[in-house]
């Protein structure tokens, strides 16, 4: 056996004439090859898989294992799979070559051999071969990113059958059949056309069916490529953003876009049919105290309840919408008069009587809905809705819980509404708001001991605005923070200018919204502004009402606590009017109740009001609270209270609330009168 040259195409020569092996060895030398020999059909195979040859030249004929039986078996080979062989033989019978080639020979070269042409021929056969290999390789290739790829793709010949899998097998044996022929009609369109053909279709699968696009394209010879991709998932994405884009992801209610769309369409059939199309509009009132309390995720539980008992009250036939936040809106179609609406309206109101369970706890909620309808109140989709949020702002200002149909005069209170609401928002940056005294005296000496501070807004070249008027909606549109602290910083800046001129012992009381108790640290505020301006903190008194301490308790508590620990005082104001007045002693650290004027106007004349300013007095002493009378209009009130023994008092018999500079000469006066009085030594 002749060892091989690695650097040129190496030749097998299977040969049991060693002569023949000897004469091919040094012809296929000249002709560039380099040889290995094997003198039997044994030895050829053992020689293939030692050597892994380029080209094997095989005897037909020798003892042992013959030519054909060794291609058969080199065949089974990893290495002889596609290695060509050339068969030596003398045999030259159409019975040996049908032979040969079932064993798989590749080609046949007849002896006697003309040893130069064959070195051409096997050239030739590498060459073919190499060719043959790097196709096989590229379709191998093809076939492993075919089958990374998660496209279904088979070729479909023009009879119908599918080339890629089993012989025979027809297109509507392997797709449903209405989807064969359009497959089969989509081929033929493409080899007509040579324009990529789509189309889609599906095929049960387990619970659901999956979904698929279909691309076919021509190819040579007739035949068409089939390429169809699951788009199943694809398919629920875009049905999701589908419905995500005309429903409320939160309650699957429909959304503002649905809203304007079934609006728009069911006042043209109103139109058409003379009908009345009503619309209700409302929100859930003081839901921010649901998210304050419970925390935003109980909010969107009720706002999903919500939405569940509304679409229990209306009919199928209207839409129930939600705009934003916790606004709802329903459209009422097919009306014959606004009284449709109003009874749906008033269905809608009672559904909020039965409260809702969230987290274990029972939480009441009301509603404040407003109702425009059909063409008697705008005949546009944005007129309707703007009219019945007009009429849903005057149920609120009603005292919510309630509806209201829309009428033309409330358009009118809302534009005024509008307008101060802007005006207010830039009220403080224009130094609008100013801060007014108004005193506090001593019923014993009749010395002025301290003022309440009351704001006012001064609109330029207009009226002098009252807190009631403005304070509301401050604490509605989130002004009042800012607002609060610019009354606290100037009033104490004030009292510490008047200690500063002498009039001392003096204190300043100011007035404190709910609003500051929630999610905001007014105690660290207060404290800020005492160092900002150096006023002590004994000479500063917030003022809360009794419904203020109950609506927030655990807030307020906290905040007073603070307070109390560096000696800011409280006190009650309006004290006697709440129905929780002795639970906010008991659990408030309050160091002066303000008697409610409502129990001075007549004190005079009501022996009952009498009584109750008695016993306040009488509470008050027991506790050691300081006590002030609020409402003092007349001489004979403050000599009733004085005899009483009522320390303090405040009213227009000891003078109006006025401006700063007003009440400092107010100060001047009354502290010469009171020098005036007293005895001389």
């Amino acid at each position: 056996m002749t060892m091989p040259n690695e650097k040129e195409p190496l030749v097998l020569v299977v040969d049991d004439d060693a002569g023949i092996r000897m004469v091919a060895g040094l012809s296929l030398k000249n002709a560039g090859f380099a040889t290995v020999e094997a003198a039997n059909g044994e030895e050829g195979i053992a020689a293939c898989g030692r050597y892994r040859p380029d080209l094997i030249l095989m005897d037909a004929v020798m003892p042992g294992v013959d030519g054909f039986s060794a291609v058969r078996e080199i065949r089974k080979l990893p290495c002889g799979e596609r290695v060509p062989v050339v068969m030596m033989t003398g045999l030259d019978d159409l019975t040996s070559i049908h032979r040969a080639y079932e064993a798989g020979v590749t080609d046949f070269t007849i002896k006697p051999i003309n040893w130069v042409v064959l070195g051409y021929r096997i050239g030739y056969i590498l060459r073919a071969n190499r060719a043959f290999l790097d196709l096989a390789r590229s379709e191998e290739k093809t076939r492993a990113l075919l089958r990374a790829i998660p496209d279904r793709i088979f070729r479909i010949a023009a009879d119908g059958t599918v080339l890629d899998l089993a012989e025979g097998r027809r297109l509507e044996n392997v797709l449903p059949p209405e989807t064969a022929r359009q497959a089969l009609l989509q081929a033929e369109t493409a080899r007509e056309t040579g324009v990529v053909q789509l189309f889609e279709y599906a095929l049960e699968s387990g619970q659901e069916p999956r979904s698929f696009e279909a691309r076919v394209v021509s190819v040579p010879d007739g035949e068409a490529l089939c390429i169809a991709r699951d788009m199943t998932e694809r398919k629920r994405a875009e049905e999701r953003l589908a419905y995500m884009a005309y429903h409320d992801p939160l309650t699957g209610l429909a959304n503002r876009v649905t809203f304007k769309d079934r609006l728009e369409r069911e006042i043209a059939n109103a139109k058409r049919r003379k009908e009345v199309v009503g619309v209700i509009l409302f929100d859930l009132d003081r839901f921010k105290e649901v998210n304050d309390t419970l925390g935003h995720a109980a909010g969107d539980r009720l706002l999903v309840a919500v939405a569940q008992r509304l679409q229990a009250v209306v009919r199928e036939t209207d839409t129930v919408a939600r705009i934003s936040g916790d606004e709802f809106c329903v459209i009422l179609p097919g009306q014959s008069s606004p009284r449709g609406a109003i009874e749906a309206c008033r269905r809608i109101k009672i559904s909020f009587s039965d409260p809702f369970v969230l987290d274990g706890q029972l939480v009441n909620v009301t509603a404040s809905l407003g109702i425009s309808v059909y063409p008697l109140d705008g005949d546009t989709p944005e007129a309707l809705v703007k009219n019945a949020d007009i009429a849903m702002f005057r149920a609120k200002s009603d005292g919510r819980n309630t509806y209201q149909s829309f009428a033309e005069e409330m358009g009118v209170e809302v534009t005024e509404r509008a307008r101060m609401e802007s005006e207010l928002r830039s009220a403080g940056e224009n130094n609008e708001f100013v801060v007014h005294y108004q005193p506090e005296v001593d019923l014993r000496t009749g010395r002025i001991v301290g003022a309440e501070a009351l704001v006012r807004w001064q609109i330029p070249g207009g009226e002098l605005i009252h807190p009631p008027q403005f304070i509301p909606l401050a604490e509605e549109i989130g002004a009042i923070v800012p607002l609060s602290e610019y009354v606290l910083r100037t009033a104490c800046l004030q009292v510490k200018e008047w200690k500063a001129r002498g009039f001392s012992p003096f204190r300043v009381s100011v007035n404190v919204s709910a609003r500051l108790f929630k999610k905001y640290d007014l105690a660290g505020v207060i404290q800020n502004i005492i160092k900002e301006t150096g006023v002590g903190p004994d000479s500063l008194q917030l003022e809360i009402t009794e419904s203020t301490a109950m609506q927030n308790m655990e807030e307020t508590l906290k905040s007073l606590r603070k307070l109390e620990g560096f000696s800011v005082r409280a006190a009650m104001d309006d004290f006697g009017t709440g129905y929780s007045s002795l639970a906010c002693l008991r659990k408030f650290p309050i160091h002066l109740l303000k008697i409610d004027e409502s129990f001075i106007r007549d004190l005079e004349r009501k022996a009952e009001d009498q009584a109750v300013v008695k016993a306040i007095l009488a509470m008050a002493s027991a506790l050691d609270i300081e006590v002030v009378a609020e409402g003092v209009e007349r001489p004979e009130q403050a000599d009733l209270l004085k005899a009483l023994g009522c320390p303090l008092a405040q009213g227009f018999h000891f003078g109006r609330p006025m401006p700063a500079a007003e009440f400092t000469a107010l100060l001047e006066r009354s502290a010469t009168e009171v020098r005036e009085k007293a005895p001389s030594r």
